[in-house]
């Protein structure tokens, strides 16, 4: 019973691990747009939370406690989809959508490609779909008359 127990945990601590790594869509911040290439440096607008040595932090009387957390890395020449063309801002609200496969070789040029490396749900690879309006911007709109 105990070898099953055991299987069960490493199973659990595997796929923590995978769904840890693994990135499909996050909410960002655009940090600047480049209008000519229609790309964005996005701040993603969650943090990471870090494991120590592994485990998860307890205090003394044996419940969990807080672990700490890092801001993601700011994502770089992120490709923006605009269905219809709009001025993009600094502080504007967006989905980051993270692509299955590495997508640099398809980025530069269109066509079918193969993947460069085997990234699969990088931060690298990311989209960035534009024009979310958060609540906060609903509700100073509403508020502004």
């Amino acid at each position: 019973m105990m070898d099953e127990q055991k299987r069960q945990e490493e199973l659990q601590a595997m796929k923590r691990d995978i769904f840890e790594s693994l990135h499909c869509a996050l909410p960002g911040i655009v940090e600047s747009f480049d209008a000519e290439t229609q790309t964005a440096v996005i701040r993603p607008a969650v943090v990471r939370e870090v494991e120590r040595q592994g485990r998860f932090s307890r205090s003394r009387d044996g419940t969990a406690r807080s672990r700490p957390f890092v801001p993601l890395p700011l994502l770089r020449d992120v490709p923006v989809f605009m269905p219809v063309p709009f001025e993009v801002h600094e502080g504007d609200a967006c989905l980051l959508v993270f692509a299955d496969r590495d997508i640099d070789a398809w980025f530069e040029s269109g066509e079918t490609e193969v993947p460069p490396s085997g990234r699969m749900h990088s931060l690298s690879d990311g989209f960035a779909f534009v024009g979310f309006r958060t609540r906060r911007i609903v509700d100073e709109d509403t508020s502004d008359g």
